[in-house]
């Protein structure tokens, strides 16, 4: 008998579970609640992201460089004069004034815009 109660106590125990895990809560949001959390949320800061300007150090390095070799190449040029030396010089020249020119971001200069 004992053991019968126990028996219709758990399975009556177990019906409960059951029936309320089963249950479907009702779900009822306000009509505030999307403006309240809207207005908790923290103002995003605006990050001020500087440009990496590798391409401008590339160009003014590669000036200095060539720079440098064009002063060696005039004072080698100076003791003894050779066509390579002076065409060296020129194309060391031109790509000094190129690098200028796309430094400087002359637009139009070869291609007018229309």
């Amino acid at each position: 008998m004992h053991e019968q109660r126990m028996r219709d106590a758990k399975d009556e125990l177990d019906l409960r579970v059951t029936r309320a895990l089963e249950r479907v809560p009702e779900v009822t949001i306000p009509a505030e609640f999307a403006a309240r959390v809207a207005a908790q949320v923290p103002k995003r800061r605006e990050m001020a992201a500087r440009p990496a300007r590798y391409g401008w150090m590339a160009m003014r390095s590669s000036m200095a460089v060539l720079v440098i070799a064009m002063v060696a190449v005039a004072m080698h040029a100076g003791q003894r004069s050779s066509v390579f030396g002076t065409m060296l010089e020129w194309m060391l020249c031109a790509e000094l004034v190129g690098l200028a020119v796309w430094l400087g971001g002359v637009k139009g200069l070869f291609a007018p815009e229309a």
